[in-house]
């Protein structure tokens, strides 16, 4: 149980790597060529060394947005809980059509931004996931197959009072996902899933 936990834990750890990495490659070729290609457009003279700052200033503030979301325990939001998103109604054709030519604006501009904003979200949730790993001492298997046993058994929602010596068995039954953790009532509340 430990050890298929600590797995899953390292394997999502590995995948966020990666995939932060991943985003922030992308953010840097973005703000890095992007620009660049518009002041193209516009005829407006764009030295090398002017991209490369506007592309670390887009990095730094991707950083920073990124690390107060992760920080403030966000993460990455949906379309329709983003601030891009707007519903005019459906109830004249005006709103309609207004409403489906700047979808086609703003849709694309909050895929970007939640591409460049996964890059430092990714990157912070690697050390949390790693220090969430169960310690692999000798005996805490066994001591946590006995609590959710004796979990099991009650089949029932019990304060944790209940049981004063497992606190720490519990607590990490609750983080593999074993059991249910409640504290809607003040004292924490929790109860073993009867399935394997």
């Amino acid at each position: 149980m430990i050890r298929r936990y600590n797995r899953y834990q390292l394997f999502r750890a590995a995948l966020y790597l990666i995939g932060g990495i991943l985003c922030y490659y992308l953010a840097w070729l973005f703000f890095r060529h992007v620009p660049v290609l518009i002041a193209y457009q516009f005829k407006i003279p764009f030295s090398a060394q002017a991209s490369l700052t506007v592309a670390v200033l887009g990095l730094a503030a991707v950083s920073f947005s990124g690390y107060r979301s992760w920080r403030a325990g966000g993460g990455l939001q949906g379309y329709h809980e983003s601030a891009l998103y707007h519903d005019l109604g459906d109830d004249t054709a005006g709103a309609f059509i207004v409403d489906f030519y700047a979808h086609r604006i703003t849709g694309p501009a909050h895929v970007l931004s939640q591409v460049f904003l996964a890059g430092p979200v990714f990157l912070l949730r690697v050390p949390t996931l790693i220090a969430n790993l169960l310690p692999t001492t000798a005996g805490l298997e066994g001591r946590l197959l006995e609590t959710l046993a004796i979990l099991r058994a009650a089949n029932k929602w019990q304060p944790i009072t209940d049981y004063p010596n497992l606190k720490s068995e519990v607590l990490y039954l609750a983080q593999i996902g074993k059991i249910d953790f409640s504290t809607a009532k003040g004292v924490p509340r929790i109860k073993a899933h009867l399935d394997l």
